[in-house]
């Protein structure tokens, strides 16, 4: 690559290599042998390890003895300042306090990465749930409120590109599994304000998701309360998603997205 291209503001093929690596050794907690990693990002195994190489040296990877390469401690305190400097979770954080809401149910903020959705923070609440939710974390955005929410918020071309090979994760047989089902459910999210998972990401769990906007009204995430469907009635569902509401609006009005 020249001076110039560099310049114009076009990738460089070695940083985005490196990014493309911590992606997939994120999704990978016992790490990956060089030859399955190179496969994994599409690269050729001598640039894999030219990166990797690097990456080990300054701290964002270590190679276990065994030959498995795996993140390494220099991106715990990356994530630490991401969240530290995050508009978005330090208003959910303020808000939160301030109007004590849905105390007994857990909210999950989220934000949207391609066709996935990934956790950037956690409020427990004291119901128990079948299922843990962990920073970091990624999941189908077609199956979570969270990430139906910020699908919905994207023009239908958009969508449509994110989804042209026509594939669809599907975690529990309740998840969308066809463009038509998914865009059905963006026009009901539109029209609502929010998105509900239905057992769509694990079976017996029930949530309910609305975008956060910003400047312009841009969205920046998305934040969901999971409860555990056979503890929800109608009484329920409906306080809980005007809660949600209530939440996403008072973050956006703070973040100047209103």
């Amino acid at each position: 690559m020249t001076s110039s291209q560099s310049s114009a503001g076009l990738p460089v093929p070695s940083v985005a290599r490196a990014a493309h690596i911590l992606d997939a050794l994120a999704a990978a907690p016992d790490g990956l042998p060089l030859s399955e990693l190179a496969r994994v990002i599409g690269a050729p195994k001598s640039s894999c390890l030219a990166v990797c190489t690097t990456l080990v040296a300054t701290g964002l990877l270590v190679r276990t003895p065994g030959g498995q390469y795996q993140l390494g401690w220099k991106v715990v305190p990356l994530g630490r300042a991401y969240l530290s400097t995050s508009g978005f979770v330090k208003e959910f954080r303020r808000v939160d306090q301030e109007l004590g809401l849905l105390s007994e149910d857990t909210i999950v903020l989220s934000l949207l990465d391609g066709r996935n959705v990934v956790y950037v923070e956690t409020r427990p609440g004291l119901r128990t749930l079948a299922m843990s939710y962990e920073i970091g974390m990624r999941l189908p955005a077609h199956c979570t409120a969270g990430g139906k929410s910020l699908l919905a918020s994207l023009p239908d071309t958009e969508i449509a590109g994110r989804y042209a090979d026509g594939r669809f994760e599907t975690p529990t047989p309740r998840s969308i599994s066809r463009m038509p089902e998914l865009m059905a459910e963006i026009t009901r999210t539109r029209a609502n304000g929010y998105a509900i998972d239905d057992e769509e990401t694990a079976p017996g769990m029930m949530c309910v998701g609305a975008a956060v906007a910003g400047r312009g009204g841009h969205p920046v995430g998305a934040l969901s309360v999971s409860m555990v469907k056979s503890t929800v009635d109608a009484h329920r569902l409906d306080h809980s998603t005007a809660a949600i509401l209530r939440l996403s609006t008072a973050i956006t009005e703070r973040l100047g997205g209103l």
